[in-house]
């Protein structure tokens, strides 16, 4: 057999493919869209800090598991996998997007300051301003760290799932959530 005919022959073979996955990567396309969009959106947005990045991150997270979902050995399993291949991009932009913690700083000292300026505080400016701070510090951890107190104390995921969420033991997760809880508390000048 020659080299074109064999190439043809691949070529037709990978065609068949695609075609016998197209209705499996349909179905799946439309579940994750009705089903976990949402739920994504949110876990990006508080994991990336801006809805645009957010959105951003869901579709490239789509785009993956749609084209990766015919790997997928258990079909029951596509919302966890779905869910770890995005919290997996949102661990990937936040090592590259390193600024991130300065622009949070900026908007944390903008907010204290415009707080600063006003009237005497209220106990709704004394909340905001501590929610001000608390997301500074938020942002100031580091991306395993606020990926772990994120998913944990933000979105009520239990250990055991945020670690499978982020590919490491509960164990891991358990010390990510005391370095990243320490951190804050040392932060926000508070003592256990």
């Amino acid at each position: 057999m020659s080299q074109e005919m064999r190439a043809r022959a691949m070529i037709g073979s990978r065609q068949l493919l695609v075609e016998r996955e197209a209705p499996a990567r349909d179905r799946a396309l439309a579940h994750l869209a009705e089903h976990c969009a949402d739920r994504a959106f949110r876990i990006a947005r508080d994991l990336l800090g801006e809805p645009a990045a957010a959105e951003d991150a869901v579709q490239e997270a789509m785009a993956v598991a749609i084209g990766g979902v015919a790997r997928l050995r258990d079909p029951a399993a596509l919302e966890g996998w779905f869910y770890r291949v995005l919290s997996n991009h949102c661990m990937r932009v936040l090592r590259r997007q390193r600024w991130l913690a300065v622009w949070t700083r900026r908007r944390a000292a903008d907010a204290e300051m415009e707080a600063a300026s006003g009237p005497v505080p209220d106990a709704a400016l004394a909340e905001a301003r501590q929610r001000a701070r608390l997301l500074l510090a938020v942002g100031d951890l580091p991306a395993m760290q606020k990926a772990a107190v994120v998913l944990r104390y933000g979105h009520d995921h239990s250990v055991e799932e945020v670690g499978a969420l982020l590919g490491v033991s509960p164990k891991t997760i358990k010390t990510h959530l005391v370095r990243g809880l320490r951190a804050l508390r040392a932060a926000l000048g508070e003592e256990r």
